[in-house]
């Protein structure tokens, strides 16, 4: 019984399927935190150009007043 090939197929099956679940979910962790990273990026860059904008904003209504 321990050595019938039916079964030792069935257990190497399921353990490779068992295994590549748990990359699944360890890939999807890792997106996740490369796109969290991503959109804080870009979040400090939308917030540096809205202050280069206010910026020259003010500059110019000096100017004209």
């Amino acid at each position: 019984m321990g050595n019938d090939p039916n079964l030792i197929f069935l257990k190497t099956f399921f353990s490779a399927r068992i295994e590549r679940l748990r990359n699944v979910r360890a890939d999807r962790g890792s997106i996740s935190i490369e796109t969290m990273m991503i959109v804080a990026g870009l979040v400090v860059v939308a917030a540096i150009a809205a202050g280069v904008i206010l910026t020259k904003v003010n500059e110019k209504s000096k100017e004209i007043k």
